[in-house]
């Protein structure tokens, strides 16, 4: 995570920002999404994305529970 205050490339605001762990790429607080993934038995690891990696499930491996847009559950 990242300590500095930059504009966030999503949203125009200047806060602070975290590290997308996707893309690597810079994201707010605000436009963040945070997603907890396991790995082996009993850890978990937290993930911090930007909305763009978010939705992408070659990336987020929980992209495929995420609501899609118009979508009444998760497809």
């Amino acid at each position: 995570m990242a300590a500095e205050k930059r504009k966030c490339p999503f949203c125009g605001g200047t806060a602070v920002l975290f590290t997308c762990s996707g893309c690597g790429g810079d994201v707010c607080e605000k436009c963040h999404h945070f997603e907890l993934a396991g790995s082996g038995c009993g850890t978990v690891i937290p993930l911090y994305y930007c909305p763009s990696c978010a939705v992408d499930e070659k990336i987020n491996p929980n992209a495929a529970f995420m609501k899609k847009e118009g979508c009444e559950r998760p497809q």
